[in-house]
């Protein structure tokens, strides 16, 4: 299936999404869990790759702790190395943290 600028709908849910032509064809949603699926195959296939700006990836069994259940993990908004255990398998494991930051500057008003 070739993907055009036109072409707005998620070939997986189906969803409309205006960016889905720059996510191959995912929305935003399925675009994240397809990433996640392709980290759980390296895993499976031995060379884990679990570089993710979406979930925090067990490395042993591929479990996956989302932005919204992180507020249990306050360590992981802290740059560096922190270890935790996998809920799924009980294996501990190191994250590291790459913590970034963006900056935006108005004017004042001249008084």
């Amino acid at each position: 299936m070739t993907l055009d600028y036109k072409d707005h709908h998620c070939k997986i849910c189906g969803k409309y999404d205006e960016l889905a032509w720059t996510n191959g064809g995912y929305c935003n949603k399925c675009f994240k869990l397809h990433n996640l699926e392709k980290i759980r195959e390296s895993i499976e296939e031995g060379e884990p790759d679990t570089f993710s700006g979406d979930y925090v990836v067990c490395p042993y069994c591929g479990a996956a702790i989302d932005e919204a259940d992180l507020i249990d993990y306050p360590e992981l908004y802290e740059d560096g190395e922190h270890e935790i255990t996998c809920e799924d398998c009980g294996k501990e494991f190191k994250v590291e943290t790459m913590v970034s930051y963006d900056w935006e500057t108005h004017k004042m008003e001249e008084e």
